[in-house]
C-alpha cells in the first residue's frame, strides 16, 4: 500500500468516528440482543429508543469516544505535541457541562473523576481506581505522534495523558497498546503482526505504570485475543469466541483486546471492522472507535466512501482535513 502519511492520519481519524458512529445504536447491548432488533448491523442506524445510552442519538451520530479524541487532537496542537493533561480535561469538562447528551455516554471512571476534582482533589490522585477503557478510546492521536517510539518513551506519554482520569497499569498498558498499534500502522508498516507485537510491547510498558491494581494482563490477552483471530474459522464463531474468552465490556482487560483482536480479524479493513465491532456486542461503540482506528492508520482514508465521510461531518461538525492540519504539522516538530 502506498498511501502517504496525510492519508493514514486522515483514515484514522476517519475511522475512529466511523467505528465509533457504527457502534453506537448497539452500545452495552448482548450479540443475542444486536440479532433480535437488528438481524446484523451493517450501515450507520440511529440509536435504539430501548438503549438508554443512545436513544436520541442520529444515524452517523458519534459518541464520547471521538470527542475525547478530538480535545487530545486539539490540546497537542495548542502545545505543540506536549501532553498537557489539565488543558485536556478543561476541554472535556467544559463539554460534559454544556452537553446534555454527555450524561449517558461519559464512563464510570471519567464521571469519579470529575467528582474528585469538584473536591478539590489533586489531578494525580483523581484517577487511581480508573480501570475502565476511558484512557485507551481517547489516546489515538497520542499515538499518531508518539506511536512508533521506543515503548517506554510512548508509555511516558500516554500515562501523562491517562493520569487525571485512568492512572492504573491496566488502564495506562491499554492506551498504550492502541497508541502502539496507530504509530505503527500510521508509520507505513504492512505486516499485521508486527504492529500486534508493537502493541503488546506498549502494553507490558504501560503495565509498570500507575497505580498498581490486581487483574489480568492486558499484554496477554493482546496475544491471545490475536490468536483467536487468526483462526481458521467462520467470523461469526471468531466473533463469538472473542466475546465469551476475551470479553467486551467496559474493563481495559476486555474492549481493548477484543478490539485488537477484530483488527486482526478484519485484516486491517476499517468498513469490515466497523461491522464486526457493531456487532459483537458489549462496549460496541468503543471497540469501533479504537479498532477503526488503528484499521484507518493501516488503509488510509480512501478506504471510505466518501458520501459516508461527509454524512460524519454533517451529522457531528466535525472536520477531518482540520483535524488532519493540526496533527500533521506535530509529526516532524
Amino acid at each position: 500500500m502506498n498511501l502517504n502519511k496525510r492519508s493514514r492520519i486522515r483514515g484514522a481519524f476517519i475511522g475512529a468516528a466511523y467505528g465509533d458512529a457504527f457502534g453506537m445504536p448497539s452500545e452495552m447491548w448482548t450479540p443475542e440482543k444486536i440479532r433480535e432488533k437488528y438481524g446484523y448491523i451493517d450501515h450507520f442506524l440511529p440509536g435504539n429508543e430501548e438503549n438508554e445510552i443512545s436513544k436520541g442519538f442520529l444515524a452517523g451520530e458519534v459518541t464520547d469516544d471521538t470527542i475525547n479524541m478530538v480535545f487530545v487532537t486539539e490540546m497537542l496542537a495548542e502545545t505543540n505535541g506536549e501532553v498537557r493533561p489539565e488543558v485536556f480535561i478543561r476541554k472535556l469538562r467544559k463539554w460534559a457541562q454544556e452537553q446534555k447528551k454527555s450524561k449517558t455516554v461519559i464512563g464510570p471512571s471519567t464521571a469519579a473523576a470529575f467528582a474528585l476534582l469538584d473536591q478539590g482533589v489533586p489531578m494525580e490522585v483523581t484517577g487511581k481506581k480508573g480501570v475502565t477503557n476511558g484512557g485507551a478510546m481517547k489516546i489515538l492521536p497520542l499515538g499518531l505522534l508518539y506511536g512508533e517510539k521506543e515503548a517506554e518513551k510512548l508509555a511516558e506519554e500516554v500515562q501523562k495523558l491517562c493520569m487525571p482520569t485512568h492512572n492504573t497499569s491496566c488502564a495506562i498498558a491499554a492506551a498504550c497498546a492502541v497508541a502502539a498499534a496507530a504509530g505503527k500502522a500510521a508509520a507505513g508498516e504492512t505486516d499485521l503482526k508486527k504492529i500486534m507485537d508493537h502493541a503488546v510491547e506498549g502494553a507490558k510498558a504501560g503495565e509498570k505504570r500507575g497505580y498498581m491494581v490486581c487483574g489480568p494482563s492486558v499484554s496477554r490477552r493482546i496475544e491471545t485475543a490475536v490468536k483467536i483471530a487468526g483462526q481458521k474459522k467462520a467470523p461469526a464463531e471468531i466473533l463469538k469466541d472473542l466475546y465469551e474468552l476475551i470479553g467486551t465490556g467496559l474493563a481495559s482487560a476486555e474492549s481493548i483486546p477484543a478490539a485488537l483482536g477484530l483488527v486482526v480479524l478484519s485484516q486491517g479493513n476499517p468498513v469490515l471492522c466497523a461491522k464486526y465491532s457493531a456487532n459483537i456486542g458489549g462496549d460496541t461503540d468503543t471497540i469501533g472507535a479504537m479498532a477503526c482506528g488503528i484499521c484507518g492508520a493501516y488503509m488510509g482514508d480512501r478506504s471510505f466512501e466518501e458520501e459516508e465521510v461527509r454524512l460524519l461531518e454533517k451529522v457531528n461538525a466535525i472536520n477531518f482535513d482540520y483535524l488532519t492540519d493540526l496533527l500533521l504539522p506535530l509529526q516532524s516538530a
